[in-house]
């Protein structure tokens, strides 16, 4: 574990106060760490949604799509019976 020195605006902290936030968690540490980890999970969606837009204007990427999409078009129905 790292440990680190945060310094919050005051309003900030009375907003967390004020919403019952900081009693969710057992430590303010834990509570920062689980803001961090979701900010982490939210900048990789932005990036993984940012990058399909940009694989939606590739032409390359579009063909070989449509190349697997073709290649397994049979196999959604291996196991029907």
């Amino acid at each position: 574990m790292v440990r680190k020195t945060v310094a919050i605006r005051d309003d900030l902290f009375h907003k967390l106060e004020l919403n019952h936030i900081m009693t969710q968690y057992q430590s303010f540490s834990e509570l920062v760490s689980n803001a961090l980890q979701l900010l982490i999970e939210k900048q990789k969606k932005e990036q993984y949604k940012q990058a399909m837009i940009e694989a939606s204007r590739d032409k390359q990427y579009l063909e070989d799509m449509k190349s697997i999409e073709n290649d397994f078009q049979y196999s959604d129905y291996e196991n029907i019976k």
